[in-house]
């Protein structure tokens, strides 16, 4: 699998999106920015992105992650990250991407946190 997808289900108040597949340069259909933007604009201020699904993410899987999270705490929202694989957690703490997003180790963990 080298597309991504993206399932949508609400949780205790939270938007919980499950990605599924690559986050890379060749992800074009399912754009993460695009789908938050969507809901943000629509008011989710609670969101939880559930990585266990992604196997690889490149440096634009993981701008697409920041601009995403830039996105939603300028409208005053949370986004967090949880079930984040270890080659995808390589990435972001090696990026040190992980002093600035909020990665948690399971779902209820993300959903409890307020």
């Amino acid at each position: 699998m080298h597309w991504t997808e993206i399932a949508e289900r609400r949780a205790g108040g939270a938007v919980v999106l499950e990605v599924r597949g690559h986050l890379t340069l060749s992800d074009q259909e399912a754009s993460l920015y695009r789908h938050v933007s969507r809901l943000v604009d629509d008011g989710a201020r609670t969101l939880v992105l559930n990585l266990r699904h992604v196997s690889y993410v490149d440096s634009v899987g993981v701008g697409e992650i920041v601009r995403t999270y830039m996105l939603v705490t300028n409208r005053g929202g949370r986004l967090t990250l949880c079930e984040v694989g270890p080659r995808v957690r390589e990435v972001i703490e090696t990026t040190q991407l992980d002093s600035v997003l909020k990665m948690v180790d399971s779902e209820a963990e993300a959903l409890a946190f307020r």
